[in-house]
């Protein structure tokens, strides 16, 4: 519980950070929503999905069964893997140096990343791969299709 509500602390702490930077950036002149819009609309998806995290933590989940059923039923949850954590920060950092540095367009980076992160979470075998790289396909499309359509940005 404790980790949960460090984690959306340090949401919320990044999410008036972006405020506080789209607060100076200047008014729009020829785009309808500015240049503000992409930071403040993060901030506001990062500040609900912190609270999301926090009353999760906070509110009990499930009452607990009678102490006959509990014992048979529960089973000890795995450990999260560090190395896992590792593998995902470093999926992380190839995509953005990926997209920033190497100037590979939004949708194979995207489709790539989301392929990678469902092998290291999931399961690491084709099926698996297949899926999460068709996922993010989907959404890179969609992703890159409003970026261009309604923000006016090309990442191609």
């Amino acid at each position: 519980m404790v980790g949960d509500l460090l984690l959306s602390g340090l949401v919320a702490v990044g999410a008036v950070v972006l405020l506080y930077g789209a607060a100076s950036l200047p008014p729009p002149r020829f785009d309808p929503l500015g240049s503000a819009a992409l930071p403040r609309a993060l901030a506001v998806l990062m500040l609900i999905f912190g609270a999301i995290i926090a009353a999760r933590a906070v509110w009990p989940r499930n009452a607990p069964a009678e102490e006959g059923d509990a014992a048979q039923d529960e089973k000890p949850a795995a450990a999260p893997s560090p190395v896992r954590g590792l593998l995902i920060f470093g999926a992380l950092v190839a995509y953005v140096a990926a997209l920033d540095f190497a100037h590979v367009s939004l949708v194979p980076a995207t489709t790539a990343m989301m392929a990678v992160t469902g092998l290291v979470l999931h399961r690491a075998d084709w099926r698996t791969g297949l899926l999460f790289a068709g996922i993010g396909l989907g959404l890179s499309l969609v992703l890159s299709y409003v970026f261009t359509h309604f923000l006016y940005m090309d990442f191609s």
